[in-house]
C-alpha cells in the first residue's frame, strides 16, 4: 500500500520502462489514479501520455531487441 507520492512516482518511473502496467494485488487498497486526488491523477495522467507518446520508439527499441538479441535498456 504505496503512499500517493509513491504511487505517482511509480507511474512518472514506470512510464519510461518497456513493461509498464499499473495493477496490484487483490488484498491491497484500491491504487485508481482517480482515487488520489485531481492533482495527482494529473501527474499520473501525464506520464501516461508521455508514454503513449514515446511507443513507437519503444517498438522500434523492441524490434531491435528481437533482431539483435541487445537488451532494450
Amino acid at each position: 500500500n504505496p503512499s500517493t507520492e509513491l504511487l505517482v512516482r511509480w507511474y512518472q518511473t514506470g512510464a519510461y520502462q518497456p513493461f509498464f502496467r499499473a495493477h496490484a494485488h487483490l488484498d491491497t487498497t484500491r491504487r485508481e489514479p482517480w482515487l488520489f486526488g485531481p492533482e495527482n491523477t494529473a501527474l499520473m495522467r501525464e506520464a501516461i501520455r508521455q508514454r503513449y507518446a514515446l511507443l513507437p520508439y519503444w517498438y522500434q527499441l523492441l524490434y531491435q531487441a528481437h533482431k539483435t538479441g541487445m537488451p532494450v535498456m
